[in-house]
């Protein structure tokens, strides 16, 4: 059950293969937009933690629940530092109020929230550790536009998990619908602990036998994305979303703004020329109701759905909902019952400024749904046509990952990521509650630091359990896997390429997020970890860009240590934050 060295990963990143000519069109934002007060501008400064709010403790004493314990102290005002601050009108106020901050329509921001970071637990109070499974990578990806345009990325917006994600591994396979893979070796990044690498394969399926499948493009055409590229881009996305469909598929077009339109009628995909034209009626104006189009969409899916068959909303946007309802997780209460009759839903951002990244990860993240994101015709390639068949045809839903450690073996553990994905030890087999949904040929990784007890035996170091239900079904099924001392490698020279890669992605986000453990390395670090791969590797286009991408942070990050000044990093202790007093 161990990691394989030899093969190597393939890019998704290839010459666009589909020619598309769509005009872009260009002109001043035409809508204003609300701001929700778990939210944040990402040009706002970010407020340096004092030794009062220490992100990170070891959990001793009475259990806590995985959620309460992993819940990050909140801003009770929303801060307004933004690139050009005389262009923006802020309004902000405390979380009790009932008004929301208001921007001006020419103001330019992003909105995130931050969700934490994960504690490091002691095996003697806790044992479990349960997540939903997550595929998505829009985080890596919003963070290499801010890189390449020479910006360090919002805090709040990194999450670990989605950088890990983005990169393919070279996980064994089996005829089941998982397979899972696991290797343990010394940290390079956290003295004293060691890293449990754990891969997840879902089930291969051939293009040429995804089931048919039912699309409603929900696409957004209030005033927003008329700046930025985002309608063209977004008139490219469904262009060659539709060029890859098959005669068995049908697509339905649906726009909204202020109003909803079925702007096309659900029509077979060989109708291609029809499709078409209806993508470039597409105009841009009005403002945002995100509620009202998910209804209408729904409302049009509902009548194209069919058993056995893929049956999905596909939602295009910048996220910037200014009417009707913009909470998330209200808007996914009234299309409840669509999920239950086993309707997807895929949320695509488009656009790199004025960009509600919350919104749309919290849309598919309960809707029974995967969260992608384009900037350019290189993300249109990779999403829809090199993985079109993962992107459409779920293998598994509310899928989840349980980690049980052995105490005997493992005295503390933290897990990298995963924040707001992690759920309780009973929601585990638990029907009614969210997980993720998996697609054919994707992969999950999910990393832990771990402190072994130094005892010698060949007991197992933990056991990990997954549970998913079928696509169109209802019943959990589960099972389970122990992670023996076998896979406990003595050196990272005996690491395979997969580990090697996951840990240096992973300490790169953490740096970026400049959680506490980031502070004993650099990136020239994490430079030099990289540099450790296989040629082939290091030599390919995703792994040319990652290393371009920590040069570049490293060039432009001059932000200081924020615990330096209570906790200088003479004092630090690997085991654990200070407990305050």
């Amino acid at each position: 059950m161990t990691c394989s060295k030899s093969a190597l990963p393939k890019s998704p990143l290839r010459g666009i293969k589909i020619s598309l000519a769509v005009a872009l069109l260009t002109s001043l934002i035409g809508c204003a937009s609300k701001l929700s007060d778990t939210v944040e501008p990402s040009a706002a400064p970010q407020p340096e933690p004092s030794y009062g709010q220490l992100e990170e403790v070891v959990v001793t004493g009475t259990r806590q629940s995985t959620s309460s314990r992993n819940e990050a102290p909140r801003s009770v005002a929303v801060e307004s530092a933004l690139p050009h601050p005389q262009d923006a009108e802020i309004i902000t106020t405390n979380r009790s109020d009932s008004n929301l901050p208001v921007l001006r329509k020419d103001s330019s921001y992003q909105i995130y929230k931050n969700y934490g970071v994960n504690p490091t637990i002691s095996t003697a109070t806790e044992q479990y550790s349960t997540f939903a499974m997550d595929v998505d990578t829009v985080s890596y990806q919003l963070a290499k536009a801010n890189l390449k345009a020479n910006q360090l990325p919002s805090k709040a917006s990194i999450r670990v998990e989605e950088f890990v994600n983005n990169f393919a591994y070279d996980y064994g396979t089996t005829d089941d619908v998982f397979s899972v893979s696991a290797e343990v070796v010394p940290s390079p990044y956290r003295p004293g602990f060691h890293l449990l690498h754990i891969g997840v394969k879902a089930k291969h399926i051939p293009d040429a036998q995804r089931l048919p499948a039912n699309i409603v493009l929900l696409a957004d055409v209030s005033g927003s994305m008329n700046g930025d590229d985002k309608m063209g881009l977004q008139k490219q996305a469904l262009t060659a979303l539709v060029s890859q469909l098959s005669p068995k598929d049908s697509v339905a077009i649906v726009t909204y703004s202020q109003s909803t339109t079925v702007l096309l009628p659900p029509t077979r995909a060989n109708k291609k020329k029809t499709v078409y034209a209806a993508i470039q009626k597409m105009s841009a104006g009005g403002g945002t109701n995100v509620e009202q189009g998910l209804m209408r969409g729904y409302k049009v899916a509902a009548k194209m759905a069919y058993p056995g068959h893929v049956n999905r909303v596909v939602l295009t946007s910048d996220g910037l909902a200014n009417i009707g309802n913009v909470d998330p997780s209200a808007i996914l209460k009234q299309v409840e019952d669509y999920k239950r009759r086993n309707i997807f839903l895929t949320t695509v951002g488009v656009g790199q400024s004025m960009y509600n990244d919350y919104l749309l990860e919290q849309l598919a993240n309960k809707g029974n749904g995967n969260y992608l994101y384009l900037a350019n015709q290189s993300d249109i390639e990779r999403v829809f046509v090199d993985g079109l068949t993962s992107q459409l045809q779920a293998v598994a839903k509310d899928a989840k990952i349980q980690l049980q450690f052995n105490p005997k073996r493992v005295s503390l553990f933290r897990q990298i990521g995963y924040e707001n994905r992690s759920l309780q030890t009973e929601d585990f087999l638990d029907a009614s509650k969210d997980g993720g949904e998996v697609g054919a040929n994707q992969q999950v990784t999910a990393l832990y630091e771990i402190k072994l007890t130094g005892q010698s035996t060949d007991a197992e170091l933990a056991n990990v359990a997954l549970s998913y239900k079928k696509p169109q079904g209802s019943k959990v099924f589960s099972f389970t896997k122990s992670i023996p001392s076998s896979v406990l490698r003595t050196t990272t020279d005996h690491a395979s390429p997969d580990t090697l890669l996951s840990m240096s992605v992973a300490a790169f986000a953490e740096k970026l997020r400049q959680s506490y453990w980031s502070r004993s390395y650099d990136y020239l670090h994490i430079q030099s970890q990289l540099s450790r791969l296989p040629s082939q590797l290091r030599d390919s286009l995703q792994l040319k860009e990652l290393q371009d991408l920590v040069s570049q942070a490293s060039i432009i990050d001059s932000r200081r240590d924020p615990y330096n000044k209570e906790l200088p990093i003479s004092r630090i202790d690997y085991d654990r934050v200070p407990l305050l007093r």
